[in-house]
């Protein structure tokens, strides 16, 4: 043809093989031809297209949460959030659309849908949670998708998402901070197995699956308050069912304050196993009390002394009140077990509080000298 060697296949007569030849011949006078080995290559990248493209949205997600839970710097708490998020509110909708078939129009309709839902642990509320972690979730797993051009989609314009909007009512008293002494009422009105579990919480600044994830190992040096030490190692993960490492790059050892030690040991010796994996907060059959059975006497409680106060604000308490020591920003992360200084500045308003009052004071001081 053009002295280059071509293979037109293999047949099993010489008339076929002629006949072949023929054929090619005429289509390389017509300007036709196209070598056996190219029309097999073409077919079999046209299989591959029409194999990658009929990747769906749920395939591709559970591939994206396989390779996200295999990541050592990825928190298995995540994961598990976001394996949750998709199998309760992204699937039942978009879980058989093809990932080249999706739209920015089917994601849009999927988050009005779920903004217009109304919460179910805030009735009252105007707006709900759902909708703006269904965004995060689904706007990380597309990126991935088009970073790996995974399904032939190489490239999504995600919808302008619904912004976070507080869904839980304002607490009445326009504070989310407790006095020390409301800290105690509550602590005092829990049931005696649990009350140490308040202290714990606003006073080393715990999360309450941290709270519920300690065990008699992680409370060390309590002779001592020059040593006594709490590591935060694990964290109960409700959303798991089980104990999880803590959020991401939240593990930490933090100094226990003198006055809680004596509470700690008395509840250690009365209501915790000997054993070193002992839950801190076990029933009465020695197992780690369940989230749902603190949160109850938690509820009841605080009622008492502070209706709608949350638990996760002893937390803010006790950050607070360390913020009006003087601690730094470092300190401030560390102890909280924060990665983002944001959050931890919202305590630092505490010590700008606090070094006004001192110096309203100062001032005083000072003028009386210059009287």
């Amino acid at each position: 043809m053009d002295g280059t060697l071509t293979s037109l296949g293999v047949y099993d007569t010489l008339g076929d093989a002629k006949a072949a030849l023929a054929i090619a011949r005429g289509e390389e006078v017509r300007g036709i031809f196209t070598p056996p080995s190219v029309r097999k290559a073409e077919r079999r990248a046209e299989a591959e297209q029409i194999e990658r493209e009929s990747l769906t949205f749920a395939a591709w997600s559970e591939q994206w949460l396989t390779e996200l839970e295999a990541n050592p710097k990825r928190s298995g708490a995540t994961v598990v959030s976001y394996r949750s998020v998709l199998a309760n509110h992204v699937l039942p909708v978009l879980g058989d659309t093809r990932l080249v078939d999706l739209t920015a129009e089917n994601v849009s309709e999927l988050l009005v849908e779920l903004r217009s839902q109304p919460s179910k642990r805030h009735p009252g509320a105007t707006v709900n949670g759902i909708a703006p972690n269904v965004a995060i979730v689904l706007r990380s797993c597309l990126n991935a998708a088009v970073k790996r051009k995974a399904g032939g989609l190489s490239t999504f314009t995600f919808p302008e998402a619904p912004k976070h909007l507080r869904v839980r009512p304002e607490d009445p008293t326009g504070e989310e901070v407790a006095t020390p002494a409301e800290v105690e009422r509550i602590a005092v009105a829990m049931p005696e197995r649990l009350r140490i579990a308040v202290p714990l919480a606003a006073w080393c600044a715990l999360r309450i699956g941290e709270v519920l994830g300690l065990q008699r190992r992680d409370l060390e040096h309590l002779d001592d308050p020059a040593r006594a030490t709490l590591h935060v190692r694990r964290q109960f993960n409700v959303k798991a069912g089980r104990l999880t490492p803590p959020k991401a790059d939240s593990a930490r050892s933090i100094a226990i304050p003198a006055f809680l030690l004596a509470d700690l040991r008395e509840h250690l010796d009365t209501y915790a196993g000997t054993g070193p994996e002992s839950s801190v907060l076990a029933n009465t059959r020695q197992q780690r009390v369940s989230q749902t059975a603190l949160d109850n006497a938690w509820r009841a409680a605080r009622d008492k002394v502070r209706p709608g106060f949350r638990f996760h604000n002893l937390r803010h308490t006790g950050l607070t009140i360390y913020a009006q020591q003087g601690a730094t920003l470092a300190e401030l992360l560390h102890r909280g077990g924060h990665t983002d200084v944001s959050t931890a500045l919202r305590y630092q308003h505490a010590t700008a509080e606090r070094d006004r009052a001192l110096t309203a004071r100062l001032a005083d001081v000072l003028g009386r000298m210059s009287s």
